[in-house]
């Protein structure tokens, strides 16, 4: 049920909770070991593509796309799958990566969504781009400090269509000068159309809050192998819009944030971070009392609301348009971008607001009608959760705290 938050004004003073940022110490407390940054670049070789976008997340969190749907839009590959375009514009965000003895560099996508290493390797065989060119590689064989994990492997499917599996080994990983010795690299044997032509991508490193890798037999993620080395237990993401971001681990960097940190516990009975959130408005709106919980990812493009909510804000965005054969996608004239309304989320029991600026939903011209934009903010309806996906992290500090499994938010410079 969703009700104006009118009347709840009262009681909220009662439940103020805003948990400190000093909770976790400041970074110019700390010293430099422990704690290190990855600046993460936007891929901005390739132009976006919202209906794989839109796919892409509808696979990976919900139940498919319709046959219908991915007919009419050409989203299957010669086999009938959905096949979702290589990653474009500044829909991920990805970092160098330093393998073995002596460094390799591959690059690699920052995922709160997935839980493996893994990496295109030279056992990768490819069959769509058997020639090249390919994205940086790791050759185990060229490392004198790797190992085959014995009996080891693994087998990767991402719900958004891509796919891949292969063998494990130990070797030394580096990231922003920090190391960690006898990590576990998923080489692949194969990997999915999307990334054998990706060649700014080598691979993932998943940051699932306790998600299980897929090497079998078990194995500690890398994050579970970091974790004991940080000065804190703690990372953050400052994703930016069209811009250079960074991910900080092992210190709370808050010299971004133009307010505290506020801190929400997270679902127990999931490997995700995910978080309940309550009230949102927008300007120009009443506050709406609508209980959801919203899985963080780092790996989803877009961010999707209850339908309720998404339908009433765009419902307030002159000369809307839905998509009907999208699920109602929903659309707007693409010269009010820059009036759209900022989105805003206050933080259960306290009255701290995060602001979304409204032009950060705009995802941009639709193919074919560029008078018209799609919405950066979608309805979740047949989505199994909300995603609060790059559209709001970027305009938004969001830190992960790996002891507590809390996630912390604060609105940032822009």
């Amino acid at each position: 049920m969703i009700i104006p938050y009118i009347f709840l004004a009262f009681f909220q003073a009662f439940f103020v909770a805003i948990i400190p940022a000093a909770a976790i110490p400041d970074q110019s407390k700390l010293d430099l070991e422990g704690t290190f940054s990855l600046s993460v670049a936007a891929t901005s070789h390739q132009s976006r593509g919202f209906l794989r976008d839109w796919a892409a997340a509808r696979q990976k969190w919900g139940k498919g796309i319709p046959k219908d749907v991915a007919t009419a839009f050409s989203l299957l590959d010669s086999n009938g799958r959905v096949d979702v375009q290589p990653l474009g514009s500044d829909d991920i965000f990805i970092a160098d990566l330093e393998i073995g003895n002596p460094p390799q560099v591959v690059k690699i996508a920052l995922d709160t969504g997935s839980s493996d290493l893994w990496l295109q390797s030279s056992d990768t065989t490819y069959f769509y781009n058997r020639k090249g060119p390919w994205a940086p590689r790791y050759h185990p064989n060229m490392s004198r400090t790797s190992n085959v994990l014995k009996d080891a492997e693994w087998n990767v499917k991402y719900m958004d269509g891509t796919a891949a599996n292969g063998i494990v080994y130990l070797d030394t990983v580096r990231l922003g000068g920090f190391e960690v010795r006898n990590a576990t690299i998923q080489s692949a044997l194969t990997v999915a159309r999307r990334f054998e032509r990706e060649t700014g991508l080598s691979g993932i490193m998943g940051l699932a809050k306790s998600l299980p890798s897929s090497i079998a037999p078990p194995s500690k993620t890398f994050l579970d192998l970091l974790r004991p080395q940080l000065q804190s237990p703690v990372f953050t993401a400052d994703l930016r819009l069209n811009a250079t971001g960074r991910f900080d681990f092992g210190r709370l960097n808050e010299s971004i944030t133009t307010d505290n940190v506020t801190w929400l516990g997270t679902s127990r009975g999931s490997d995700h971070w995910d978080v309940g959130l309550n009230l949102m408005s927008w300007e120009g709106s009443n506050w709406w009392l609508h209980d959801f919980t919203a899985t963080v990812d780092t790996g989803t493009t877009l961010t999707f609301l209850p339908d309720v909510l998404a339908r009433m804000y765009w419902s307030d965005v002159p000369g809307m348009r839905v998509d009907p054969l999208l699920s109602d996608a929903f659309t707007f004239p693409c010269d009010g971008a820059d009036g759209l309304p900022d989105l805003r989320f206050k933080l259960p029991g306290t009255e701290h607001v995060l602001n979304i600026p409204g032009p950060y939903l705009n995802y941009g011209p639709i193919v074919g009608d560029d008078t018209y934009c799609w919405g950066g903010m979608q309805s979740a309806d047949d989505l199994e959760s909300t995603i609060i996906g790059g559209t709001v992290l970027k305009a938004l500090f969001v830190a992960f705290d790996l002891e507590t499994k809390k996630v912390g938010f604060a609105n940032k410079r822009l």
